[in-house]
């Protein structure tokens, strides 16, 4: 099944990409999640969106307290309710949201929050809606598997929110709509995390992967960290869920580089 994940905001996107980690790992190849940085340069960002749009049969929306009334958040919303109706359409709660987003169009829709119990509920519903719906201890069983890399990086986006005012006057919230429609075709036009952004620490580890697999790492939270960014761009792959790597390991025992990280190296160019 296709599931559009929608997001507005750095903090939304990271939680979409390791939403669709989790998605992915919890369901396998049959959850085709697509987040809207994955559109290729060059591509029609508009009619890419309408396609997937069009073809998706759940939608996730990443809500923050900065975007619960984005514009473009709002349109996805309403063309997957449009199809569906609002019983597919998940607002999924990063932050506790002001007491006016009880008055958001999204206020319709049943949400959940970003913690253990929401995001398992979220899981549930989508695999009611599968042609082949995972038996419930299975379900489980694969969710308290990888759940623990979501929650990590979950705490680290709410970690970063901690100096976030809880409240914002109404001209604040016109002037960011109005920001947010006029940045909307350029924000959209083009990738919006490329990889050639990555952080120096981040660029080794992938260098790693393709020129050393197998030399040896000991574990630490910022580590791990950087490991589940790379996961969650689509860089790499991990075959057990990155909380429970060993103190030392070998790269190449745990991890391998995909194809968008192979051809990450070609479209870099020369240094």
């Amino acid at each position: 099944m296709r599931i559009f994940t929608s997001w507005s905001g750095p903090r939304s996107h990271k939680a979409a990409l390791g939403l669709k980690s989790l998605l992915q790992d919890v369901f396998g190849e049959t959850a085709q999640v697509f987040v809207s940085d994955h559109i290729s340069p060059g591509e029609a960002w508009a009619q890419r969106v309408g396609t997937e749009l069009e073809q998706s049969e759940f939608g996730i929306l990443c809500l923050t307290r900065e975007n619960f009334q984005a514009p473009w958040l709002l349109f996805e919303a309403g063309a997957i309710a449009k199809k569906f109706g609002v019983a597919r359409i998940v607002p999924y709660l990063i932050d506790e949201l002001p007491q006016e987003s009880g008055r958001s169009p999204l206020a319709q829709f049943q949400h959940v929050s970003a913690d253990r119990d929401g995001t398992y509920r979220l899981i549930e519903s989508i695999n009611v809606i599968r042609e082949s719906s995972k038996p419930k201890d299975m379900l489980e069983r694969s969710f308290d598997r990888w759940w623990p890399d979501l929650e990590q990086t979950l705490a680290g986006i709410r970690v970063s929110n901690v100096a976030q005012p809880s409240v914002r006057s109404e001209r604040e919230l016109l002037e960011t709509i109005l920001q947010r429609v006029e940045g909307l075709w350029q924000a959209h036009g083009e990738s919006r995390e490329s990889a050639k952004d990555l952080p120096a620490a981040e660029l080794d580890h992938l260098r790693k992967m393709r020129d050393q697999p197998t030399v040896t790492y000991k574990r630490s939270p910022g580590l791990q960290k950087e490991l589940r960014h790379l996961r969650d761009l689509g860089l790499i792959k991990n075959r057990k869920p990155i909380a429970d790597l060993p103190d030392s390991f070998q790269l190449n025992q745990y991890f391998d580089i995909t194809d968008k990280g192979k051809a990450y190296w070609q479209n870099l160019g020369p240094a």
